[in-house]
């Protein structure tokens, strides 16, 4: 299994690039997310996520052009090991868990805790979002958004969000909120 997906380089005009780490249990749409988000990085063969996954967005927010690169790490909490040079340098994350699989909901606060660890000491706290995914199959959820808002509080997220990576429902939303929340929380804009 490759360590690492090539990412391909390629010219971006930008003002910023920020990092944005997406955490979460496996099968609960992170990696569907990134290709709904970033399609053009994929091919549309699908192929099961590496250790890491790495996609590139060029957004515009006001004049700026910012370039997001947006990291997935592999669903196994076994890949601890890596997390502190995976988070290295990132500028937000992302919790997600799959608003049918009551499970992922609860393991929210071990991919917290293991990320915060990874931080460096003099960025403890950055921009998070707690994302409940698979919002198309709705009438088989199991976590009222109600419950999922609460633990969003008690762990203190920036924003609680729900989404669709297949009718791709707050998607971009959701990207966008991070990004104006990265550039207010780093005093750039």
């Amino acid at each position: 299994m490759e360590a690492f997906k090539k990412l391909e380089v390629q010219e971006i005009n930008k003002d910023l690039i920020l990092k944005i780490c997406i955490f979460g249990d496996m099968n609960v749409g992170k990696t569907e997310l990134l290709r709904t988000y970033v399609p053009e990085m994929f091919n549309k063969q699908k192929k099961p996520p590496t250790c890491i996954d790495i996609a590139v967005k060029t957004l515009k927010i006001g004049s700026s052009k910012i370039a997001l690169q947006i990291w997935i790490l592999g669903s196994e909490l076994s890949f601890k090991f890596i997390f502190s040079a995976f988070s290295r340098g990132a500028s937000g994350g992302i919790f997600m868990y799959d608003i049918t699989k009551y499970s992922s909901l609860e393991n929210i606060e071990d991919w917290l805790v293991a990320f915060k660890e990874s931080l460096s000491d003099d960025k403890k706290e950055i921009p998070t979002l707690m994302v409940g995914g698979k919002l198309d199959l709705s009438k088989e959820r199991m976590i009222s958004r109600r419950s999922a808002k609460k633990i969003s509080k008690k762990y203190k997220f920036f924003k609680y969000f729900e989404c669709s990576s297949k009718t791709g429902k707050n998607v971009d939303k959701m990207f966008e909120f991070l990004t104006r929340t990265i550039m207010k929380f780093e005093h750039y804009i």
